[in-house]
């Protein structure tokens, strides 16, 4: 079986999702904030999900009514599967303990927490994100008591254990605990080189989660898309490269590039910021973003553009196909769920123009998703 947590809480959204794949595949709703899917084991790696923030695969149930029960039958099973040399990674994250309601306003959380309209039992993540206090507790106990068991029964095993949460290698695995609650829940075992094959969808980040970047010194919270979407990819603006933003007002995607040194053409019917204008690695080119073309291939598109998604499809598509740039971020903003089956076209044809690409909805967006990655060749 395999296990997604959705995106911003859609679980009817990630259901479309995947029943909108060739073949078409019918997940459900385990709980809320997570779909399963039966998977036969000879299926191929399943395409790009954008409303799904982490893939748990080969996902079985648990039962451990305590944590050194939680720590044994983790053990057990990286004995049996994990060579002592073998590289692998331990997320351990609850699916309870906190409940956040979808797209609801911090004031109204609040208001819903001191009328106490929530049960305990209904107290669930949702989103798909760690929760905090007890579940958290919980489950960095249950990752310590698998540290302890293993320097008694393999050491060996202890030292291949990897912290970093760096992008997949070949030589990867993954195990993957999720504690529905404190006595339940899933184990996920993905041995080499299957979390780097299917890392379109399987994250090296626990819960697939990152913090959302905070710099009051950017134009915008904007900046944050790109920040995270490096993360994502494994690939910063360097020093001496050269991006094209297209959309680029206020300056919040030009002013991450400028940051790290790089030489920026930034594209806008509006100015940027005033002291972006002045910066010595800017040029501002008043006109429209999608009419813009480099004299020669750039290392790097940026665009934030506000614009319809099958527009600003087109544009990436068309720069790829050029051979216009060396990597790409692009958000595509949505208006809605019926603007979601539009991305189908990206996956059917960034496989052909691009590789180490990825369609996801980051933690820093709202109605839009963020494609980025390598230009094929």
């Amino acid at each position: 079986m395999i296990l997604f947590l959705s995106a911003a809480g859609d679980d009817a959204g990630l259901l479309a999702e995947l029943g909108r794949g060739e073949p078409a595949w019918l997940g459900r709703v385990e709980r809320p904030g997570l779909v399963a899917l039966d998977l036969p084991p000879a299926a191929e790696v399943l395409p790009a999900l954008a409303l799904a923030r982490q893939t748990f695969l080969n996902a079985e149930r648990v039962a451990a009514p305590s944590v050194n029960s939680w720590a044994r039958a983790i053990v057990e099973r990286l004995l049996s599967q994990l060579s002592d040399d073998q590289p692998w990674r331990l997320h351990v994250l609850p699916h309870y303990g906190v409940y956040r309601p979808e797209r609801m306003g911090a004031r109204a959380w609040h208001s819903v927490k001191r009328r106490g309209d929530l049960k305990r039992e209904e107290m669930v993540v949702p989103e798909g994100q760690a929760a905090s206090g007890a579940g958290d507790n919980r489950c960095q106990w249950v990752a310590a008591a698998v540290r302890d068991l293993l320097k008694e029964r393999r050491r060996h095993l202890l030292k291949s254990l990897r912290d970093e949460s760096s992008l997949f290698t070949a030589n990867d695995s993954l195990v993957q605990v999720l504690l529905t609650s404190p006595e339940q829940g899933w184990l996920s075992v993905a041995l080499a080189p299957r979390p780097q094959v299917w890392r379109q969808l399987v994250s090296p980040f626990r819960a697939g989660e990152l913090a959302v970047a905070v710099d009051k010194a950017a134009p915008s919270r904007a900046f944050a898309k790109l920040v995270e979407a490096e993360q994502r990819l494994g690939r910063r603006i360097e020093a001496g490269e050269c991006c094209v933003d297209l959309g680029a007002a206020p300056g919040g995607w030009s002013y991450v590039a400028l940051e790290r040194g790089a030489r920026v053409t930034a594209v806008d019917r509006s100015p940027l910021r005033e002291d972006l204008l002045r910066h010595p690695r800017l040029t501002f080119v008043r006109g429209d973003a999608f009419t813009y073309r480099p004299e020669r291939p750039v290392d790097w598109l940026i665009c934030d553009v506000i614009a319809d998604p099958e527009r600003t499809l087109e544009m990436l598509l068309d720069w790829l196909r050029r051979g216009a740039m060396r990597w790409f971020v692009v958000t595509l903003k949505l208006k809605g769920a019926g603007d979601y089956p539009k991305l189908d076209r990206l996956k059917r044809e960034l496989p052909g123009l691009a590789e180490d690409w990825f369609l996801t909805h980051l933690c820093a967006n709202k109605g839009e998703v963020c494609v980025f990655g390598r230009r094929r060749g």
